[in-house]
């Protein structure tokens, strides 16, 4: 099942590339309102709110691998739909299932999702993805003129967007700008920006409107138009910046054995890492303070609202996945020197993965 979702969609065929079986894709896109009708109803009862999918129907395929919870009025319907051919499918789940895990044959998870251990559970360390140095360098040499006057070392600067009580605002944009900004005049170079699906168009104008050392900058908009240069950016960069909501990003980047730098989406007491540095009287960008009165009691007002509403084995921490790559050698936080020597190797989850949907292939029902 491929969605508009690129993180969704990049696990998805990391396992077909593994599973190395013949298979076929169908693309779906839903309407505004899936997410809070999955919230409030089921999965089942979003199913109306799906706005576009290639056609499905028999005969069945034995097995479906679907990620995000986008796909799941989809995988129910499917399971009922082969249910009444009796057809045999497995499904496969990739991420944090927002139905019970059980509904699944498997569910292929990392530690920010927290799904509780279970027999048909397989967690892994980071999420799966398609970048290698092959594809990064193919990619990096179709790029190379498009980015050739800007000065050398090339740091790219990967933005996501708002999660949990992290905000992707103009504040955090302009933070961005100013200390990835000074960070690469420092070493007389220049930066290559992409936004993704997930970056409010607000965010990208602040970003590139504060901009004072040479840079290019690809919006997701304009990536899709003009083609996207992310494994470009990957392969042309010295040096990788990656915000720290996008799980993803951080696992392609590392996959370049490159120094990862994690940019914390929070301040103060508020950061995202574990243990935040002594609030400043200014923050770095020259802004003030985050920790005001008022704003911590708008973050505490937020997050106590959001976990009001959604379920607490819905809660997300990507602090987990932050301390395996800290641990690695893979990443260091944006502002802490990058510790140089020889991180530990990355794991071939994807092999595992599919190892694990063969053995259950090859069980009787």
């Amino acid at each position: 099942m491929i969605s508009p979702r690129a993180g969704d969609n990049a696990q998805v065929l990391a396992v077909t590339d593994a599973l190395g079986l013949p298979f076929e894709t169908r693309r779906f896109a839903n309407r505004s309102g899936a997410i809070a009708l999955n919230l409030l109803g089921g999965p089942a009862a979003a199913r109306s709110r799906v706005e576009h999918l290639d056609a499905m129907a028999a005969p069945w395929p034995d097995l479906l691998l679907a990620a995000g919870t986008q796909s799941e009025p989809i995988c129910a319907d499917l399971r009922q739909a082969m249910t009444r051919d009796r057809h045999r499918a497995r499904q496969v789940f990739l991420g944090r299932p927002w139905m019970h895990p059980d509904r699944y044959d498997l569910v292929v998870t990392t530690p920010q999702y927290r799904v509780p251990p279970a027999a048909n559970v397989m967690e892994i360390d980071l999420p799966l993805h398609r970048v290698t140095p092959a594809v990064v360098a193919r990619e990096a040499a179709l790029w190379a003129p498009k980015v050739s006057e800007l000065p050398e070392p090339r740091i790219a600067v990967l933005v996501g967007g708002a999660i949990n009580r992290y905000s992707m605002d103009g504040r955090t944009a302009l933070r961005i700008a100013r200390e990835a900004g000074a960070y690469a005049a420092q070493r007389g170079g220049s930066l290559l920006i992409l936004g993704s699906y997930r970056t409010p168009a607000s965010a990208m104008r602040a970003l590139t409107e504060n901009l004072a050392v040479p840079a290019t900058v690809f919006d997701w908009q304009r990536a899709r138009r003009e083609g996207n240069p992310y494994l470009g950016f990957l392969g042309l960069a010295a040096e990788i910046m990656v915000t720290g909501d996008s799980m993803t990003m951080l696992a392609e980047a590392a996959a370049t054995g490159k120094p990862v730098f994690i940019f914390d989406l929070g301040e103060g007491r508020y950061a995202m890492r574990r243990t935040p540095p002594a609030e400043p009287r200014t923050s770095p960008a020259g802004l003030p303070p985050l920790g005001s009165r008022f704003k911590a009691w708008a973050l505490d007002r937020k997050v106590k609202v959001t976990n009001g509403i959604i379920p607490v084995r819905l809660h997300r921490d990507t602090r987990h996945i932050h301390d395996r790559l800290l641990a690695a050698g893979r990443a260091a936080w944006f502002g802490d020197p990058f510790r140089a020597g020889n991180p530990s190797p990355i794991p071939d989850d994807a092999a595992k993965v599919a190892a694990r949907i063969r053995a259950m292939m090859a069980e009787k029902n």
